[in-house]
This record gives C-alpha cells, sequence and structure tokens, in this order.
C-alpha cells in the first residue's frame, strides 16, 4: 500500500498527461508558426510517453490507472478549460490570436507538468523498495 498523497500525486498526474494530449493535439490546430508547429508535435509525442509511463507506474504500484478521485476531477476540468479557451479563441476568427491563446495555454500546462515530475523525483528520493524503483523508472523516462 502506497501512501494516499502519493496515490493523488500520480493518479492526478496521470490524468493531466492525459489532458495534455488534448491540449497539444488542440493547440496544434491553432499554431500558424512552423517552429512552434515542430515543437508542440514533439510535445505532444513526449506527453504520449508520459502517459504511457504513469499508466504502467500506476499498475506496478497497485494503483488503478483509470480511478478518478476529486482531486483528479478538478484536474481534468482544468485540462479541459484549457483546451475550450483555445476553442473560443479559434472561433473569434483571428488565427494570431488563437495562436497566442494556445501559447498561454500550453504555458499553463507545462507549469503544471512539470512541478508534478520533480513531485514524482522527489518522492523517489524519499521512497523505498519496490515503490523507489517504479517512481524513478517513471521520473528517468
Amino acid at each position: 500500500m502506497i501512501a494516499s498523497q502519493l496515490k493523488e500525486l500520480l493518479l492526478q498526474s496521470l490524468v493531466h498527461e492525459r489532458g495534455g494530449v488534448l491540449v497539444y493535439q488542440t493547440a496544434l490546430d491553432c499554431v500558424i508558426n512552423d517552429d512552434l508547429q515542430d515543437e508542440w508535435t514533439c510535445f505532444l509525442e513526449q506527453t504520449h510517453n508520459h502517459v504511457a509511463v504513469l499508466t504502467r507506474t500506476c499498475e506496478a504500484l497497485g494503483l488503478d490507472p483509470g480511478e478518478m478521485t476529486p482531486g483528479c476531477q478538478v484536474v481534468q476540468h482544468t485540462g479541459k478549460s484549457l483546451v475550450v479557451a483555445m476553442q473560443m479563441a479559434q472561433a473569434a476568427g483571428d488565427p494570431a490570436a488563437a495562436e497566442l491563446v494556445a501559447c498561454e495555454c500550453v504555458v499553463l500546462a507545462e507549469t503544471k507538468d512539470h512541478a508534478d515530475w520533480e513531485l514524482i523525483g522527489e518522492c523517489a528520493k524519499a521512497a523505498e523498495g519496490e515503490a523507489a524503483t517504479a517512481l524513478q523508472a517513471a521520473y528517468d523516462q
């Protein structure tokens, strides 16, 4: 059994990464700059990998990767809100403005993403045994 806070961190991180896939897919619908398109395409691939890594980590620790705690529901809502913001910007008909909104949404999503991974790394340092191995393997991905 792992600590409830670690469980929550892993499940919320997984939900955030799943939402990140949608954020990047929507951001790519908004992009007009070729350099941003290349960068966001790379980040989308990385985010797909993070989903797979966190799913395996949850399973290795005996967690249900599909569990939606109240905290996970909040994270999911936040991710959906970023997608809706980009869709609203697109609907306004100004591609440059929509791209700027997409940039803002990507920054917000990436800020949480980096914080989650830093916390996972710190948990890996503090954990022992099977949990330490699984968390370190995830962090090293």
